[in-house]
């Protein structure tokens, strides 16, 4: 059960998707607490999605199974991803303002005016609304941890090898990001923003489009 958890926690934490562009891009951008502030959002949307499936597997299904419950997740998502990769892109334009030129071999960024709240709210939110998260630990649920037959101990361990797993590798993105951030000049940094506000951009104009084609 713990080594399932542990698995699963690998195969999903190194999913290419917004969630790990949103900690990479906290990272370069303002540092390694930054992006752990992003990730400790989806830690806890995660935590509660394991609760729903210790307490309310029923509960689940019958959200899922509400009339256009996909569809209004998908946009809302969808608009919350282009939101963040818009505002990724407008900050992306504006000049890097320096403490101190070079220091250590890293050009120093004074941090901006968000908070660590905001960049925890950041990733709940992001992860909270994106329907995959739903069905993912729903399917979890369904496929796995029901079939088994386990015991809550047992699904406690499981899940716990999961989540460990997760918050183990999310704080080696954030901590590879501020590395990365070391050999990076201020245009290189903006030009990785750009991008990764693009790349959230796409990944939501495609989840807003593929709901209104299903």
């Amino acid at each position: 059960m713990l080594l399932q958890g542990i698995l699963l926690g690998i195969s999903l934490s190194f999913l290419v998707g917004p969630l790990m562009f949103a900690i990479v891009e906290a990272g370069i951008g303002q540092g390694f607490r930054a992006g752990v502030a992003v990730a400790g959002g989806i830690w806890v949307s995660d935590m509660l999605y394991v609760l729903a499936a210790f307490y309310g597997v029923d509960a689940m299904e019958a959200l899922v199974a509400l009339p256009h419950f996909r569809m209004w997740a998908g946009l809302v998502g969808g608009l919350l991803l282009t939101g963040f990769g818009l505002g990724t892109l407008w900050k992306a334009r504006k000049p890097i303002k320096l403490s101190g030129s070079f220091l250590e071999g890293a050009w120093v960024e004074k941090p901006d005016h968000k908070t660590y709240l905001w960049w925890w709210l950041r990733g709940f939110l992001l992860n909270s609304v994106n329907p995959g998260t739903v069905f993912f630990w729903l399917g979890i649920t369904t496929a796995v941890v029901v079939p088994s037959g386990w015991s809550r101990q047992e699904m406690l361990i499981f899940f716990g090898g999961m989540m460990g797993t997760l918050v183990f590798t999310d704080i080696l993105k954030a901590w590879a990001a501020k590395r990365l951030r070391r050999f990076l000049t201020p245009v290189h940094i903006r030009q990785i923003q750009r991008g990764l506000g693009i790349l959230m951009i796409v990944f939501g104009v495609v989840l807003i489009v593929k709901m209104f084609l299903e």
